[in-house]
C-alpha cells in the first residue's frame, strides 16, 4: 500500500470516528415527548467528510460513522436505516459542492428527514409523523453547523492540501 492509499484510509477513519463521537457527545436533547430524539453535530460532520473526502469517501465515511453511533446509542433499530441515509447525504453532498457550493449541505440534508419518515413509517406507522418534526430541527441545525464547519475547514485546510479525492473527481485548480 502507498503513502497516499494510507493517508486516504486513515481519513476515512477519522472522518467516520468524528462523524461516530460528534453524533454521540456533541448532542442536546429535545424537549420532553419527542421520544428520546436529540439534536447532534454529527451530520456538520457528515458534510464535511463529502467536503473533504468526496462522493464516494464521504458517503463511506457518514454511513459507517453514523450508524455506529446509533449502534453505540442503543438505538439499533435504527443503524440500518441510518447507514443508508447518511452515506445518501454523503454522496450527494459530495457530488453537489464543487457546483451549488454551501448550498450543498442544505440540499443533501434533506434526505435525511424524508429517509427516516419512511423508515419510520415502515416500522411504526403512528411515529413517523411526530418524528418528522424532530427530523426537520435536526436538518436544519446539521446544515447550519456543517456550513459553518466547512467554511472553517476551508480556512485551515486549503482544498488542495487534502490528497483523499475519489478518483471520480476532477483536479482542482
Amino acid at each position: 500500500m502507498n503513502d497516499s492509499r494510507i493517508r486516504a484510509l486513515a481519513l476515512h477513519g477519522i472522518f467516520a470516528a468524528a462523524i461516530a463521537v460528534l453524533t454521540l457527545f456533541a448532542s442536546i436533547p429535545l424537549p420532553a415527548g419527542s421520544s428520546g430524539a436529540y439534536l447532534n453535530a454529527g451530520d456538520a460532520a457528515v458534510y464535511a467528510a463529502a467536503w473533504a473526502l468526496g462522493p464516494v469517501g464521504g458517503a463511506i465515511a457518514a454511513g459507517i460513522g453514523s450508524a455506529l453511533a446509533d449502534i453505540l446509542h442503543g438505538a439499533i433499530i435504527y443503524a440500518p436505516a441510518t447507514l443508508i441515509i447518511k452515506a445518501l447525504m454523503g454522496l450527494v453532498c459530495g457530488l453537489l459542492i464543487k457546483r451549488l457550493r454551501l448550498a450543498a449541505p442544505a440540499i443533501a440534508g434533506l434526505i435525511m428527514p424524508a429517509g427516516y419518515f419512511a423508515y419510520e413509517f415502515f416500522i411504526a406507522r403512528e411515529a413517523a409523523l411526530f418524528g418528522l418534526w424532530t427530523n426537520m430541527i435536526q436538518y436544519v441545525f446539521g446544515a447550519v453547523a456543517g456550513i459553518v464547519l466547512i467554511l472553517a475547514l476551508s480556512r485551515v485546510f486549503p482544498k488542495k492540501d487534502i490528497k483523499a479525492k475519489d478518483k471520480t473527481e476532477h483536479k482542482e485548480e
